[in-house]
């Protein structure tokens, strides 16, 4: 029995058409929609949908969404609500400022320079003309959002300090009597300002005390030494012993801040004596900084040499002449030497040769008055070795050179020309407080220091 219903034949594929009624299926999501859709107003024949017909260009849009016309501006679901009249609107943007270009600047511009270098070379470059006329370029305005705004007016001060202004004016003096008058000033109730301690003290009396520790510090080489070395030492105004000071630099702050203020010019006088001593700046305060200790070495020398030995005195050195017989030294006398002295052009000066265990030392003082013309003879005597070149630099170099035989030193001995006679060269120089221990005993207690810029002719 045959089926009432037979399946209907299938099409070949070149001839695949969907049934009537129904619209065919698309190939591709993105692709042109088939013919025939609904919403066409006529299905082309099939012999013009199998012609090829090229395909339009077309944009993102269009592609995306096909046959979908332009989208209008989407408008507020509510124009008329609140809340739309309060959303803020865009404010309209400010048209560019254009810049003016800068100026063009080239090699038509600019100058070529030399420039002469510090060893010999020449270095050349280039720099605009000296009267290059410079155009200046207007500012672009600034928008109005960056203009300045009025600040808002500023509270209003309390009424307690709300004062009103006063009418009156100060006088001035080529005025009449017009103004207000000035209260006088109160006077102060605190008490005066008392000058320092250090400020009171006799400058006379200070300067004694300073030469006489000054020569205390001075009067033998080993103690010279202990201070120089900057161990412990004692204190020579009160006798403190050396325990309560650790270094110079305490006995030199308990120097300027004694605690009995009986002592203070003894303390003060040892103060500038150490100060002189050690090199250091005795016009700053030493408390709690060691700043006074940084003094120029030309200064420290000077400071040294300005205390000379009191009365004037100059030292001369190779005086002797060689040994007896017995083994014992001899040399220049007393006499030769004043004779001698008178010879080089100097008179006023007493000689004192200076003898030890082994005779002649080769060491003679030459002792002036103690005023100020004898102050200037010694310092003639001095002045004339040192221009010879036999003064204390000199004595210091030939004292180094003893090793050689005394009387074959050419820095020692010199030969007569015309007798052939060799005679002692002499060395000399004017001596200070450092040169107290080469003095014989009775010279060094009979002596005093004296400034040479402080020397006052009335003491």
């Amino acid at each position: 029995m045959k089926n009432p219903n037979p399946p209907p034949s299938r099409p070949s594929a070149a001839g695949k058409e969907p049934p009537a009624g129904m619209a065919p299926p698309r190939k591709s999501r993105w692709g042109p929609p088939p013919p025939g859709v609904a919403g066409d107003k006529a299905a082309p024949s099939t012999s013009a949908r199998r012609t090829p017909t090229p395909t339009p260009t077309r944009t993102a849009d269009s592609r995306r969404h096909p046959g979908a016309p332009h989208a209008p501006a989407p408008h507020a679901r509510n124009p008329g609500s609140q809340a739309v009249a309060l959303r803020p609107q865009a404010r309209p943007q400010p048209p560019a400022v254009e810049t003016p270009p800068p100026q063009p600047y080239g090699f038509h511009n600019l100058d070529r320079r030399v420039m002469p270098l510090a060893d010999g070379t020449v270095r050349t470059y280039f720099a605009l003309p000296p009267d290059y006329s410079f155009e200046p370029v207007p500012l672009p305005p600034l928008p109005h959002r960056l203009l300045p705004r009025a600040a808002p007016d500023l509270w209003p001060p309390p009424l307690h300090l709300q004062m009103p202004p006063h009418e009156a004016r100060r006088k001035h003096p080529a005025e009449q009597d017009e103004g207000f008058a000035r209260h006088p000033k109160q006077p102060r109730l605190d008490e005066p300002h008392q000058p320092p301690p250090h400020a009171k003290v006799d400058g006379h009396a200070l300067r004694r005390a300073f030469l006489k520790y000054a020569k205390m510090l001075n009067e033998s080489s080993a103690q010279r030494r202990s201070y120089l070395e900057g161990g412990r030492v004692p204190c020579l105004a009160c006798g403190r012993s050396s325990k309560d000071f650790a270094d110079v630099h305490g006995l030199v702050m308990h120097a300027y801040n004694p605690p009995n203020a009986d002592s203070l010019v003894d303390h003060l006088g040892l103060h500038k004596a150490l100060c002189v001593l050690m090199g250091w700046d005795y016009t700053k305060v030493p408390e709690n900084f060691k700043g006074y200790q940084s003094l120029p070495s030309d200064l420290v020398q000077a400071s040294r040499e300005d205390l000379i030995v009191w009365p004037p005195t100059v030292i001369i050195h190779n005086t002797s002449t060689g040994r007896k017989k017995d083994g014992r030294l001899e040399g220049l006398g007393n006499k030769e030497m004043d004779k001698k002295m008178t010879e080089l052009g100097f008179s006023g000066g007493k000689s004192k040769s200076l003898y030890g265990k082994e005779g002649h030392m080769g060491l003679t003082l030459i002792k002036f008055a103690n005023n100020s013309s004898g102050l200037k003879e010694a310092e003639r005597l001095a002045e004339y070795l040192e221009r010879q070149d036999r003064g204390r630099i000199g004595w210091s170099r030939a004292h180094a050179s003893r090793s050689v035989d005394s009387d074959q030193n050419p820095l020692l001995v010199e030969t007569d020309t015309r007798t052939a006679e060799k005679k002692r060269i002499l060395y000399g120089y004017l001596a200070i407080a450092s040169d107290l221990d080469e003095l014989d005993s009775d010279s060094r207690k009979r002596a005093s220091l004296q400034s040479r810029r402080e020397f006052d002719p009335n003491e």
